[in-house]
């Protein structure tokens, strides 16, 4: 695998406004792409660094192609680890093939590509290619 890093994305479901200024005000963290209004955050320790943190309104993930909110009876999802990787196809192609089900196929967003899948216990996670 060519995964370069695995990094953990917050899908705020109360009020992203108050969790964003969480991660500036109280963490320190510096908004690198995106702002106080969503639907995506991405946070930095120093600007230049790459990105350590993220948040994601919870509401906009209908636009993950694939992706349901659990039913009411199972717990919202609130994290998505992210495996960032410099070969996307490669390393999706590669997790297809050991038995990885993808909630839909790979597609593009704010110009990165991406997919998301479930580990055993259910918990969301995103192959992204590296620009995160």
């Amino acid at each position: 695998m060519q995964f370069n890093m695995i990094s953990v994305r917050i899908l705020v479901r109360k009020d992203y406004g108050a969790y964003f200024d969480f991660c500036t005000k109280q963490l320190g963290l510096i908004p690198e792409f995106g702002d106080r209004n969503g639907p995506y955050t991405n946070f930095v320790k120093k600007t230049g660094e790459q990105p350590c943190f993220a948040i994601f309104w919870g509401a906009a993930t209908s636009m993950w192609k694939g992706y349901e909110q659990p039913p009411e009876c199972a717990p919202p999802d609130t994290i998505a680890a992210i495996i960032s990787t410099k070969d996307f196809a490669g390393d999706f192609e590669r997790l297809k093939a050991a038995g990885i089900e993808f909630l839909g196929e790979p597609q593009n967003v704010w110009g990165f590509t991406c997919a998301y899948f479930r580990d055993p216990e259910g918990n969301l996670f995103e192959l992204a290619d590296g620009h995160i």
